[in-house]
């Protein structure tokens, strides 16, 4: 089975939200939930120069998913393509993947009051269509891709462990990150 996940370059993203807001509408979600968050993350390096990087985040459809591993009805399961995605009439609205996912990407709807998270535009994928987050990235910095398909050199390039990440060690997730570094500007 491949192994789907998501490509962010936080080299070129400027933080301008599309994704997010194309996510946020497209599944027509509440006010105040999202499945996919941009933030901006201000800091003083080492020199004392102000920065600021972009992060933009969801669900990781992570190889040791805490969510699903919790998940005490089967509820939160790994799809056909091995992402992950609650199943609405198995959800109990219990929020045991809420509290465990290190990532904060399952979401209690206040409105059905079962889980919601990204499954990385699952439907839409099999149309052969984008993640919408994708399609609305401005910058391509955002991509959903088969993480074996990289070679060892393009993975050697990214990471999955940021500063202000989780340890990825904990859930594996399927997130690579080509980061900013100190000296782009």
């Amino acid at each position: 089975m491949a192994t789907y996940g998501f490509l962010y370059d936080q080299t070129r993203c400027i933080g301008c939200n599309a994704c997010q807001m194309a996510c946020k509408d497209g599944h027509d979600l509440e006010l105040g939930l999202f499945f996919r968050r941009v933030e901006s993350i201000e800091y003083t390096d080492e020199k004392g120069n102000f920065r600021t990087v972009h992060y933009s985040g969801a669900c990781n459809h992570c190889s040791s998913a805490l969510c699903a591993a919790n998940c005490p009805t089967g509820a939160m399961h790994k799809q056909s393509d091995g992402t992950i995605a609650p199943d609405p009439e198995m959800c109990i609205g219990c929020g045991t993947c809420t509290w465990v996912c290190p990532y904060g990407a399952p979401k209690l709807s206040h409105v059905t009051g079962r889980s919601m998270k990204c499954d990385a535009c699952f439907d839409r994928r099999q149309e052969g269509k984008e993640p919408l987050c994708v399609e609305a990235c401005i910058t391509h910095c955002l991509k959903f891709v088969d993480l074996d398909t990289l070679t060892e050199e393009e993975k050697s390039k990214y990471t999955s462990a940021l500063p202000f990440l989780p340890d990825p060690s904990m859930t594996r997730p399927h997130l690579m990150i080509l980061k900013k570094e100190e000296n782009d500007d």
